[in-house]
């Protein structure tokens, strides 16, 4: 039978997340099939129902309800409590299981481009649920990080330091990591910050469609967010088909492939 996973979001027609994992189903020979639900927010509780009842088998969340959805879980793993942002679901037994990804996938990130963030200055744009996932490995790594926000208002308890983008001081930034989905394709031309606030800078934007955003193209030096896109998949395949999967570089480059052609 044809087991059903899916991405719940709002605007997320660009997505490759269908691709991913039906590649990878037919590389591990599942019967699985992965489908975008674009929906609103109170279309949640459905979906959380249907996976509830074995209509859907697992699903992964992303932009903007990656904290909205917490509310419609049973258990949330140790990861996603800390982080405060769901990104995969399950059901496990008659519990529905609330995990985060992004975590391994951020992380595996950092160490496939080999960047040390070990007590440098990193300033975090956003405070969505991937730039929580993003907050809590940079702490874990060391990083001294701000994080920048559109209204402080809008501070969570989880973040130290936040300041407002016209209080950037370029000076005393080494990294930023950009976690907003501001310059994703369709307006692949948008960019968070200026040109004179990013080069001579190194910038990892956590967009990856397009591979080469206007943020990245005012940096000095630059990556996507393409590998932490590829991990966090693989790592909820990993939960969701109970088995391990290597996430070698051979594999990486295939999906890329799959990703770009």
């Amino acid at each position: 039978m044809n087991e059903r996973y899916g991405l719940l979001g709002k605007h997320i027609a660009y997505s490759k997340s269908p691709q991913i994992h039906q590649h990878m189903a037919k590389k591990l020979g599942l019967s699985v099939s992965y489908e975008l639900f674009d929906c609103e927010e109170e279309d949640l509780a459905k979906y959380v129902k249907q996976l509830r009842q074995g209509v859907l088998h697992g699903l992964n969340v992303t932009i903007p309800y990656k904290q909205s959805v917490m509310k419609y879980v049973d258990v949330l793993t140790p990861k996603a409590k800390r982080i405060k942002a769901v990104n995969t679901l399950y059901l496990k037994g008659d519990k529905i299981i609330g995990d985060n990804t992004d975590y391994d996938g951020f992380l595996g990130l950092i160490a496939k481009y080999n960047i040390d963030v070990k007590d440098k200055k990193v300033y975090l744009l956003g405070t969505g649920g991937a730039a929580k996932a993003a907050y809590v490995v940079l702490s874990d790594l060391g990083a001294n990080i701000t994080v920048v926000t559109r209204q402080l208002a809008e501070n969570d308890p989880l973040f130290k330091r936040v300041i407002t983008y016209p209080m950037i001081n370029p000076k005393e930034v080494d990294l930023y990591v950009n976690a907003t989905p501001i310059g994703t394709a369709p307006k692949s031309n948008e960019s968070v910050l200026p040109k004179a606030m990013v080069e001579n800078h190194r910038v990892i934007d956590l967009i990856y469609q397009p591979e080469k955003t206007q943020l990245m193209s005012f940096a000095k030096e630059a990556y996507n967010g393409l590998w932490m896109l590829i991990i966090q998949a693989l790592k909820s395949e990993e939960i969701w088909f109970e088995r391990k999967i290597d996430a070698t570089h051979g594999l990486l480059q295939e999906l890329k492939e799959v990703i770009y052609r």
